[in-house]
């Protein structure tokens, strides 16, 4: 059974080969500024999604999960880990209403009836929680992850081949079973899914 689960999945992913990046950007993909006149620290996301081939493994139906990872660090001799924060979004297509649902990182969901204002959603800037709470040099790095099948166990995969129009796709429980992360990654690599992995680091900084 699971098997030909993978082989329906291996189907339904032939017409979505591996995202390649676009030539010739101006906007970056992904930064992390520090904003010394506010305090804080902004990320901006560029447009990460802005791909033939994500538009179209989002309108067959597979949900496109971005996860950010920022990290605040302490420049010192060696350096140490402050604090870190993690989101996700989520975005995903209705056939039946047309529309595309996004699940942002923070308040309610939004519908969109066009794949390029719903990537808007998701490339947008961002504020930063994790903060300097003393004097010192600091510095952030961001990791931003773009993957179209991030399933959390078989049975999740199996409700979505049967059509169900609102598969588990939040990702906010942990990964069961027989799927692990590193066997998730795999299946996205042997189905030859689009994928993307970004990172970024701020200019060193002063808190006096």
């Amino acid at each position: 059974t699971r098997l030909a689960l993978a082989a329906a999945a291996l189907w339904l992913a032939g017409a979505t080969p591996e995202l390649t990046s676009t030539p010739g950007r101006q906007q970056a993909a992904l930064t992390v500024s520090w904003d010394s006149a506010n305090g804080m620290a902004r990320l901006r996301v560029g447009p990460v999604l802005d791909s033939e081939e994500l538009a179209n493994a989002t309108r067959s139906g597979l949900p496109v999960r971005v996860r950010v990872r920022v990290e605040l660090w302490r420049d010192e001799f060696f350096d140490d880990l402050v604090g870190s924060e993690i989101w996700t979004a989520v975005l995903l297509y209705e056939p039946l209403e047309q529309q595309y649902i996004l699940r942002p990182p923070r308040g309610a969901a939004r519908r969109f009836t066009d794949y390029r204002s719903a990537r808007r959603g998701v490339e947008a800037g961002y504020d930063v929680t994790v903060r300097p709470s003393r004097e010192g040099r600091y510095y952030y790095t961001a990791t931003l992850e773009i993957e179209t099948l991030s399933l959390s166990d078989f049975e999740e995969l199996e409700r979505w081949l049967q059509g169900e129009l609102r598969p588990a796709v939040a990702g906010e429980r942990s990964v069961s079973g027989a799927v692990s992360e590193g066997a998730k990654r795999l299946l996205i690599r042997i189905l030859g899914l689009p994928s993307r992995r970004i990172e970024a680091r701020s200019e060193k900084f002063r808190v006096q």
